[in-house]
């Protein structure tokens, strides 16, 4: 049996967005997996009273400590170890779930996965990997903003475990990858990316070259590698676009508006993966309402299914020493 640990207090509407969207999940699963739903055990069962919920399908852990969106990460791992967010973590790393999620603190989340799950393979460090809208597809940026200064062996693991997340979680067979870059050139853009262009066109991927910002949309690349700095301009600008859409245009109602709102709403894409832990850490909105909640434990239970995560180990795992 899966089990997917669920901090109940993360977000800006937790508990009770939280709360709600397990109950959804839980009904939806059919017994597929199991949640653990780690918060204020008194308030969550009031919050599931409320529901009229009998808690089927979810089991509730008692994590009294409460963490601020604006917390230190490195004070939550110290100072906070029986909130939601590290229990969530810690009870992967006891073997007792299988993936952890939370929409909480991100940077806090973050650090305790990296703290109490660690890295796999030779990955230097993991990125968050945000599944994007397209003409006709999805598909992965990676990194999202996890990191700032990487190195290209860096943006190499970013190819690789993109990729494997791509044939295993979108269904692309030989998914197709592009470097983020300011032109197709091999020799565009800084040393960083020219080296981590080399590289990836070394790698064991379908690497197609570099790719522009006007590119994205197009649909005709699976994972776009870019360095965290870029990779959060371009997920922050196409959060902003879509607000400005929803401005501008108001409620429409024709196939096309629904279309764009479906393809556009984050709460349909569940949350961002850390790729490159040893283990599945999702990340979710800040405004998640119940049904982003309910969309991320089902990503996050797919996630553990497929074994993304135990495929990347394997993918970049040191070489042996002859």
């Amino acid at each position: 049996m899966i089990r997917v640990a669920l901090d109940a207090m993360g977000g800006d509407f937790a508990p009770a967005a939280v709360v709600e969207g397990a109950v959804l999940a839980a009904k939806a699963a059919h017994g597929r997996y199991e949640i653990l739903l780690c918060g204020p055990q008194a308030e969550l069962k009031s919050v599931l009273s409320g529901l009229g919920s009998d808690g089927s399908g979810i089991h509730l852990v008692d994590a009294p400590d409460i963490v601020a969106m604006d917390e230190s990460p490195t004070s939550v791992l110290k100072t906070k170890p029986n909130s939601g967010l590290v229990t969530c973590v810690a009870l992967q790393k006891a073997g007792k779930a299988q993936a952890s999620i939370s929409a909480g603190n991100s940077g806090a989340m973050m650090a305790a996965c990296l703290m109490l799950l660690g890295r796999v393979g030779s990955i230097p460090r993991p990125a968050i990997a945000t599944v994007m809208p397209g003409l006709g597809r999805k598909w992965l940026l990676c990194d999202a903003g996890a990191n700032v200064d990487e190195k290209p062996s860096t943006l190499l693991s970013f190819g690789i475990s993109g990729s494997i997340y791509a044939e295993h979680i979108l269904g692309r067979a030989k998914p197709k990858v592009g470097l983020l870059n300011i032109g197709e050139e091999e020799k565009k853009g800084p040393e960083v990316l020219q080296e981590a262009h080399q590289l990836l066109k070394q790698a064991p991927i379908n690497f197609i070259g570099n790719v522009e910002g006007r590119d994205l949309l197009q649909g005709e690349v699976d994972v776009v590698v870019a360095p965290g700095y870029a990779g959060n301009v371009v997920l922050k600008l196409m959060e902003g676009f879509h607000e400005y859409f929803l401005h501008l245009f108001g409620d429409l109602d024709t196939p096309a508006a629904r279309q764009f709102k479906s393809d556009w709403d984050y709460a349909n894409f569940g949350g961002a993966m850390l790729l490159g832990l040893n283990g599945t850490g999702i990340i979710t909105h800040g405004r998640a309402d119940a049904r982003a909640i309910q969309n991320g434990l089902e990503l996050a239970y797919h996630f553990a299914e497929a074994k993304v995560a135990e495929t990347i180990a394997r993918k970049l795992a040191p070489a042996p020493e002859s």
